[in-house]
């Protein structure tokens, strides 16, 4: 995936839709525990579906003059918690092109564990799309209508393209002669004499 190192970088500035202090471990199998690595701490901010994290200070805060350490493109992953990983709330990220690495984040209560969790799925675009087909489905069922097919602003009238193609169509002599890139206006009539030859 390519990206812009400065604009990632400046949209990590802003507001974050969600945001936290969490620790963080990367796993390079499915078999972790808590000796296989030691945890650092991180502050996240979860911006629609990105997820950075910074590097904390001695004092524990963003050096806001800092970039963000790295980010997260919450595609093709799952989340879930993690009660059997003998840590305390703690949940985990893999994605799905690389399976066997694991994410695991933990954080300080289990309602925070929980709200991370379903931020994280809220943000992904799968959840988006799978939530914009239920309201399709939704409007389609009340309606009676496809809203996607429907004209914007048109009071819910469905647009006819069989009606739409014979408003536009072009007399017989123009469609069957026409030889030339000049356009030609559909009321006027293409004779032999007017075609221009290439």
């Amino acid at each position: 995936m390519k990206f812009n190192d400065k604009e990632i970088a400046r949209l990590s500035l802003g507001d974050a839709d969600f945001e936290g202090r969490m620790n963080y471990l990367k796993t390079s199998s499915t078999n972790f525990s808590s000796s296989s690595g030691n945890f650092k701490e991180r502050w996240f901010k979860l911006k629609c579906n990105l997820l950075f994290y910074f590097k904390l200070n001695d004092l524990g805060q963003i050096d806001v003059k800092q970039p963000a350490a790295g980010v997260f493109v919450l595609e093709n992953c799952r989340v879930q918690s993690e009660l059997r990983s003998g840590i305390q709330f703690a949940f985990s990220m893999t994605f799905n092109d690389d399976p066997d690495r694991k994410h695991l984040f933990t954080a300080r209560t289990e309602d925070t564990v929980h709200q991370w969790v379903s931020a994280i799925k809220n943000a992904t675009y799968e959840h988006l799309r799978s939530r914009s087909i239920l309201l399709q489905e939704k409007i389609n069922h009340l309606t009676g209508k496809d809203p996607l097919l429907m004209y914007p602003r048109n009071h819910g009238t469905i647009r006819n393209f069989k009606e739409d193609k014979e408003e536009i169509s072009l007399p017989k002599a123009v469609i069957s002669s026409f030889q030339s890139h000049v356009s030609l206006a559909a009321s006027s009539v293409v004779t032999e004499g007017n075609l221009i030859d290439l």
